[in-house]
């Protein structure tokens, strides 16, 4: 653990906040104590003197490593001076007996959880253990030895300083009064070499731990049994969030999980799950990814926590991932002419015998007359299709599955997809779904479901819709069939083209809106919403495709 050394009185320009090699390997740097804290400073982590700057020394690790350890380091030193003010002004909560042991009781998961993972073997966990024990005592060790028979005042600093109490209190950005720091700090002094002995029988093992059952729940701390996935149980319970949005954000907490084993949800701090998305970024996940799913889930996720008063800070918070411009070659996100042909060609040649040949028969052309995401027409049913005052149209409806703004709308058919024979075609199909099998009903199950059964119907798991793996096949399908261009989205195109040629055939900007189903960019365009009358004269605007002849 990095050491702070007293120093003799610097030069005022001896502020250094950036890493400095070392000469025997390593890194070092320094900081200055503020003016105003350096009594109170030397006097709990120096030698007793005013202390002018804190000294940083890496040892022999690489600069990644460096820099992660005086990240910590320097967050250390500035809760250490945080605390001093905070109790030189009388300022900080309030802690009854019952809520300081509950808080050494975090404390003591934390510590555990923060220093097991330097995964140190049990002989050097014990070799400390053995010297913390000398520094208090004077002695290696004496059974039944009483605090009470130790000068407390003596003690607090030492075990302050070595059971990382400050870092820990500024990382739950809880300063303590000067009663309540005291008493804290009794509490942990006894919890701390109980801690020492966990990190060793866990070097060596054995991550039974009956000493943390001890701990009552004390007001405003955290449950410790709350781990990251046990958080998204009860985000997915109270929320209900699309499937697709469990399955995708299902990954990230199952990591969590796995990375951070018996580490309850409080106990994760900023600094640590910066680093952590950070080293989730590799060749077969991009930045983006990383930034946009697993750092997103985490930030909604933990804000949902904070809110709902489960845990006190939100650790995805303040921090950021920093994703490289991406280089372009392809100058459109709308398919070129020949992809459009390729497409539309192989789709019309698509002999229906399926339910999944109907899907490739059909989803490309009404994507290119309507613009609607390639998910809303693949969970169409025969009851979607209606005529109204001679107007055919389809009704894309929460109803039928996942509608990206919620809300249902109303879109006329091109009169090219009524003259190719879509309207005969749902007439045929019935009222279920046209492009997905309905799936049959399950078998009676006994009274002791299996486990295997259970795990069917659970919520953080839940089964992909088939719409959902039809809109992936056509995907697939477009690839197949020669639109190999990697940076082109084989069905988010069809938005990107239906709008292109919208906006070159003269239709409004906000009527190409309400026939995609994009928000309107002011409140005041949400007035005077447009009809399925007003729709279908706009896309008669809307050229035919000439792949179709």
């Amino acid at each position: 653990m990095p050491k702070i050394a007293a120093k003799a009185k610097p030069k005022l320009t001896a502020k250094v906040s950036d890493l400095t090699p070392a000469r025997r390997g390593g890194y070092v740097a320094r900081k200055l104590i503020p003016q105003d804290v350096r009594e109170a400073y030397g006097k709990l982590h120096g030698d007793g003197s005013p202390q002018w700057e804190a000294w940083f020394n890496s040892g022999p690790v690489d600069l990644l490593k460096a820099r992660a350890l005086h990240r910590e380091w320097l967050s250390e030193i500035e809760a250490r001076i945080a605390n001093i003010r905070a109790e030189s002004k009388r300022e900080g909560h309030t802690l009854t007996p019952q809520g300081a042991r509950a808080l050494a009781g975090e404390w003591y998961r934390w510590f555990v959880t923060q220093m097991a993972a330097n995964k140190w073997p049990g002989s050097i966990w014990r070799d400390y253990r053995n010297r913390m024990w000398e520094s208090l005592y004077g002695v290696i060790d004496v059974p039944g030895r009483s605090f009470d028979d130790v000068d407390m005042d003596y003690v607090r600093p030492f075990i302050a300083d070595e059971a990382k109490t400050a870092q820990f209190l500024a990382a739950k950005r809880l300063p303590l009064d000067p009663a309540s720091r005291v008493m804290f700090l009794d509490y942990v002094a006894r919890d701390f070499f109980a801690a020492l002995d966990t990190l060793v029988r866990r070097a060596e093992g054995d991550f039974r731990d009956e000493y943390a059952e001890r701990f009552p729940k004390g007001e405003g701390v955290a449950d410790p049994d709350l781990t990251p996935w046990s958080l998204f149980e009860k985000w997915v319970a109270e929320v209900s969030p699309a499937a697709s949005t469990v399955n995708r954000w299902r990954a990230v907490f199952q990591k969590l999980n796995a990375d951070f084993p018996n580490t309850p949800a409080a106990a994760l701090l900023p600094e640590q799950m910066h680093e952590w998305a950070k080293g989730l970024i590799n060749t077969e996940r991009a930045a983006v990814t990383v930034r946009d799913v697993w750092v997103i889930a985490g930030r909604t996720i933990f804000a949902w926590a904070v809110e709902a008063k489960l845990i006190a800070r939100n650790p995805f918070t303040g921090w950021r991932i920093r994703v490289p411009k991406k280089k372009r070659t392809r100058e459109t996100k709308a398919f070129t002419n020949d992809e459009l042909a390729t497409i539309l060609k192989a789709a019309m040649k698509v002999e229906v015998r399926t339910k999944m040949d109907a899907a490739k028969r059909w989803c490309p052309w009404i994507a290119a007359y309507t613009g609607a995401r390639m998910g809303e027409l693949t969970q169409l049913r025969g009851s979607d299709l209606f005529e109204e005052d001679g107007i055919w149209a389809i009704k894309i409806s929460p109803e039928a599955g996942t509608v990206k703004t919620g809300n249902a709308r109303s879109v006329p058919l091109h009169e090219h997809l009524i003259k190719q024979g879509f309207v005969r075609f749902v007439k045929a199909s019935g009222d279920g779904p046209l492009f997905y099998n309905v799936p049959k009903p399950p078998r009676s199950k006994p009274k002791d479901d299996t486990t295997e059964e259970k795990a069917k119907d659970d919520p953080t798991n839940p089964k992909r819709p088939r719409a959902v793996k039809a809109r992936e096949r056509i995907a697939a399908w477009v690839r197949e069939i020669g639109v190999t261009d990697p940076e082109l989205q084989p069905n988010h195109a069809w938005r990107h083209t239906f709008k292109k040629i919208g906006d070159r055939a003269d239709i409004p900007e906000k009527m190409l809106d309400a026939l995609c189903g994009h928000a309107q960019v002011t409140e005041g365009r949400k007035y005077g919403e447009a009809d399925l009358s007003d729709k279908a004269e706009a896309l008669r605007r809307f050229p035919r495709y000439s792949a179709g002849k």
